[in-house]
């Protein structure tokens, strides 16, 4: 990066009330503790902060200049050499400086969206293309109105393409990101009832995504998941060229066939009427659509099947995604516990039955929040699904996840391999105890549970 002051003024409505215009910054920071020397330093402001009261420390750290919005208590000397910029907003004013600096490169952008996935799609799809261009990628969860700018202001010369995560939690919020990235490909992956505390149904949560769709132009296309109706119909009010992905006899990247065992899988597929074989070295049924939807950005940005097969080889999952450690002894640990859902409590309990195999499955599954009305009907579900996948031992944990406890007693697991604790730290001791590395185990949870600090115990 290298933007001067003037122009970042100008391009965020912006006052310089000190420094000198002609000062070039090489990187912006919203965060004092991460401040480099040249950087821009946004105080933002938010329920638990406010970025202005560490202006002084960002100065200290190397910054040369900060955006506010208020009056700062800043001496003479604490300023010397450095720049002030005063805007009404200065959230507003980071979102406006990343959508022009996004303009400043005219490269492929791939946005991607869904209700379940997008995070593991987007590792997909840049694990295909980095097989053939220099691509950037959304890291972490920088996928929203703050992460999204600090994500494209990493941009730089020599980047071919950027696959950027969009995350939601209401009507609007897809919009106001994919206005800053202005994507030349756009892929939901699916849509389901995780948001339906904030939306209410289905199809406002289909019609929020879609927002995602808006700023495509004629030489763009987008990719959605062809198996799902309420997607479809969402989708066909936009004028863009849209491509499908799924099981459906309808779609453009259509998923023949599925063989897998305990070390990967095999997918047969039509990719516009070609036929492709993949391979992927998790055995994980759920994630073929995901796989479908990277090979048709990869096949329709002219990459070569074989790089694309090298990429999906390639594959690892990021942060607590479906991460697995598996054993000398046999039995492998399965920590997942970056979110969930039912959709992906599910999903991944499959995953856990596959790669067990004959062996013995233990899932310790915690509270999933934002359910809205469906809170307790979604937790039953995913203990029905643990029962029918037949689980050795189910440990739920948390206040709701008792409801998972009473779905698979409901759906006829036996009480002895069902077990319930009110926290993590009343259950930890149970689970040393249960544990050993000749089974499979998996770890699944909503964020907010941080449930990979048992993970961490049970390792150590």
């Amino acid at each position: 990066m290298n933007l001067s002051l003037a122009t970042i003024c100008k391009n965020i409505n912006g006052k310089l009330l000190t420094g000198n215009p002609e000062l070039n910054i090489n990187s912006i920071e919203t965060d004092s503790r991460k401040i480099t020397a040249g950087s821009l330093f946004f105080a933002l402001k938010g329920e638990n902060f406010d970025g202005h009261d560490y202006v002084t420390q960002a100065f200290s750290a190397g910054a040369s200049a900060a955006v506010i919005s208020r009056y700062i208590d800043i001496g003479p000397s604490e300023l010397h050499d450095k720049a002030l910029i005063k805007v009404d907003d200065t959230l507003q004013a980071l979102q406006d400086l990343a959508r022009f600096y996004r303009q400043l490169f005219d490269i492929p952008v791939i946005a991607v969206t869904g209700s379940v996935g997008k995070t593991t799609t987007k590792d997909l799809i840049y694990s295909c293309l980095n097989t053939r261009l220099k691509v950037m990628k959304t890291e972490a969860n920088f996928n929203n109105d703050i992460g999204l700018p600090l994500t494209v202001f990493r941009l730089e010369r020599g980047y071919e393409a950027a696959v950027l995560e969009m995350a939601m939690r209401g009507k609007g919020e897809i919009l106001r990101l994919a206005k800053i990235a202005r994507p030349t490909c756009s892929i939901i992956t699916n849509v389901e009832g995780v948001h339906l505390e904030t939306l209410g149904s289905l199809e406002n949560i289909a019609d929020a995504k879609c927002e995602i769709l808006t700023f495509l132009e004629e030489q763009h296309f987008a990719l959605i998941n062809g198996d799902n109706e309420i997607l479809l119909r969402a989708a066909s009010n936009y004028p863009c060229r849209l491509y499908t992905f799924g099981f459906n006899d309808i779609c453009d990247f259509k998923i023949n066939e599925i063989k897998s065992d305990t070390r990967g899988m095999h997918i047969y597929m039509h990719l516009m009427g070609q036929p492709a074989q993949f391979d992927f070295p998790i055995p994980s049924k759920r994630m073929a659509s995901n796989i479908a939807a990277c090979v048709g950005v990869a096949f329709l940005m002219e990459i070569d099947i074989d790089s694309i097969r090298a990429g999906l080889e390639a594959y690892k999952p990021t942060g607590n995604r479906l991460n697995i450690t598996r054993f000398a002894e046999g039995g492998a640990l399965i920590n997942d516990t970056y979110n969930a859902n039912p959709l992906s409590m599910s999903a991944a309990l499959e995953t856990g039955r596959e790669i067990a195999g004959d062996g013995k499955l233990l899932a310790v599954l915690g509270d999933m929040f934002e359910l809205g009305e469906h809170e307790i009907e979604g937790h039953l579900e995913v203990g029905k699904k643990a029962a029918a996948l037949k689980l050795d031992t189910l440990v739920a944990v948390g206040n709701l996840a008792r409801y998972i406890s009473r779905g698979a007693l409901e759906a006829g697991m036996a009480a002895e391999k069902v077990h319930h604790f009110k926290d993590k730290s009343s259950s930890i001791k149970f689970i040393q105890q249960i544990f050993n590395k000749r089974d499979t185990i998996i770890f699944k949870a909503s964020r907010g549970m941080q449930l990979e600090t048992l993970v961490d115990e049970l390792l150590q």
